[in-house]
């Protein structure tokens, strides 16, 4: 068979790696990147353990390699294998916690944490490539072809075409969407798909030099309270609305810093031209001045801000959770199908994810594309959104207080969810099914369908778990009636946080009291007040929690189709 993958990034590449693993299966893997020389927009990103071992199963060298290179480009490699976690509070103690999966034992199967440029590791994936070219004697030759941007799909009989802007076309058993957030495949294959969407985040991000930051003080003189230099580690700042970090890429030679705030009425990033820009740094200095201004540690991220270079501004968008990934000869790997924001650390590792599960459902069912699709589905949908559901809540801005009545519900679902809620547990304390997983493991049979977050280990604890919940959901004294309409412009009147009316599948809710009581309620309220929640809801609600949803149920929306005598009567109930 031969293998067509759409986006020559890290996805696509790991992606075309991953499948030399089904052996026997493809003659061929051609991978079609659309821009003209290698490149990954960013800086630095985390490979979890989970996405290490992975690598090391593929014969990827995170920690080899001159990033340098011979002629002075970055050739991969040289990660930063970090020792421990800095959290630095408001009074400048600093809590410590250390990167456990990094022990001897583990690095030496592959794990460990691995802080890298995303450039150097789009280098390793190319270097690894090349050593699997057709010029090789090698199975399932790769081949990698630069500025071919897809402008056409077409699914045949004989296999599937992919038509680009400049007339060339190409046709395989199997395409292969590896193109990311902004991807074609999945517009072209996948058109009513829900669109990306602003998630009221932003970042500035950047690097600085080792030298650099070995030369930092405050604007009086004195030294950082805390230097990254005082041990390999990755700093973390938070407040209500702003969030900082820092840590060491390229073997301690690069410090990678991201500032992140919460902006949800910014209009400066649209579709037209592009989700990020470069600014002058004194734009972050200011920033920072204002948003952390009265704070102990404002002098420490002023000095660090006003040495980064290559400082970018980007918009943070996803897109929610959708139901397939796979149509005929054509399926979604990586932030094409699934893209997450960067607070959990595992978008590359839960791409890398992706793509050792096909690899194994292909050598499970050979040439048999659409059981192997199926199959790489059924055991990547739940997990990979179950973390593109966590990574929207784990903002410092979306991290309410637990009401007693949220703190019932939360000690009654399963213990690996319950982390992603529980304001006082966030992150949890036992990570095991985050980073010893094995996306290897697919079982030899097709396994079910499993829907949303909520997974019980057994059917009899997901049934006393269900009626727990159900008996604590919080109900309001006067519960709401539905029945009447709801003009647009009265929408627009309940459009905050402290006054919040969403719509759900053609009904509009008002969720200012509920908001605070139920798991994820105040992140629907931030984000979609005033606006359509449904994308929310579905995969990511119980059917008790639907039914229980008409409490608040003020009516059916009628957007800007009532007569102003309908609206005068819609709005006298």
């Amino acid at each position: 068979m031969r293998a067509i993958i759409i986006g020559g990034g890290i996805g696509g590449l790991f992606t075309a790696i991953a499948l030399r693993q089904a052996e026997g299966v493809f003659d061929q893997i051609e991978v079609f990147e659309q821009s003209s020389v290698p490149t990954e927009a960013g800086a630095g990103l985390n490979i979890a353990p989970n996405g290490a071992r992975l690598c090391h199963w593929l014969g990827v060298d995170l920690d080899g390699g001159d990033p340098k290179g011979p002629s002075g480009v970055p050739d991969g490699g040289r990660a930063s294998i970090l020792d421990v976690t800095r959290m630095i509070n408001d009074d400048l103690s600093v809590s410590r916690k250390p990167f456990h999966y990094n022990a001897p034992e583990k690095r030496a199967l592959g794990g460990g944490f691995h802080h890298m440029h995303r450039q150097d590791l789009l280098m390793c994936l190319h270097e690894r490539v090349r050593e699997l070219a057709p010029e090789y004697p090698v199975a399932s030759p790769i081949s990698v072809h630069m500025g071919k941007r897809l402008v056409g799909i077409e699914q045949h009989d004989a296999g599937v075409t992919a038509s680009f802007a400049d007339g060339t076309t190409t046709t395989g058993d199997i395409l292969i969407g590896a193109d990311g957030i902004h991807s074609k495949v999945l517009e072209l294959t996948w058109p009513e798909a829900p669109e990306r969407r602003f998630t009221g985040s932003l970042i500035f991000r950047g690097l600085i030099p080792r030298a650099d930051v070995e030369t930092l003080r405050k604007a009086d003189g004195r030294p950082l309270d805390h230097n990254p230099l005082d041990e390999l580690c990755m700093d973390m700042y938070k407040r209500n609305d702003d969030y900082a970090m820092s840590y060491w890429v390229r073997g301690g030679e690069l410090l990678n810093i991201g500032f992140t705030w919460y902006d949800p009425e910014s209009t400066e990033f649209t579709d037209d031209w592009g989700d990020w820009r470069t600014i002058e740094v004194d734009e972050l200095v200011e920033h920072i001045k204002k948003m952390w201004a009265g704070d102990p540690r404002m002098d420490n991220l002023v000095a660090l801000a006003g040495a980064m270079k290559n400082t970018t501004k980007w918009g943070l968008y996803d897109r929610p959770a959708f139901t397939s990934w796979q149509d005929g000869r054509i399926c979604l790997v990586g932030d094409a199908a699934h893209p997450m924001l960067p607070t959990m650390g595992q978008g590359a590792s839960q791409t890398m994810e992706d793509s050792a599960a096909l690899a194994k459902a292909f050598a499970l069912h050979q040439s048999d594309f659409a059981s192997a699709f199926l199959h790489y589905e059924r055991v990547r949908h739940y997990r990979a959104t179950r973390f593109q559901f966590a990574s929207k809540v784990a903002f410092k801005h979306l991290e309410p207080e637990d009401s007693a009545e949220r703190k019932q519900i939360l000690a009654a679902v399963d213990e690996r969810d319950f982390a992603f809620f529980d304001h006082e547990e966030r992150a949890g304390n036992d990570d095991s099914w985050i980073y010893e997983f094995d996306a290897r493991e697919i079982g030899d049979r097709l396994p079910p369908r499993r829907w949303g977050p909520w997974d019980y280990r057994a059917s009899g604890a997901g049934a006393e778990a269900r009626r727990v919940i159900t008996m604590n959901l919080w109900k309001p004294s006067v519960p709401a009636t539905g029945d009447r309409l709801v003009t647009r412009q009265e929408l627009e009147q309940h459009n905050t946080f402290e006054d919040c009316w969403v719509i759900i599948h053609g009904k509009v809710y008002d969720l200012t009291e509920w908001k605070d009581r139920h798991p994820g309620g105040p992140f629907v309220a931030r984000l979609y007040a005033g606006k359509d929640a449904s994308a929310e809801f579905g995969d990511f609600h119980s059917k008790a929690a639907t039914r229980h949803m008409r409490l608040f149920c003020i009516g059916d929306y009628a957007g800007d189709r009532m007569t102003s005598e309908e609206f005068a009567r819609g709005t006298a109930h």
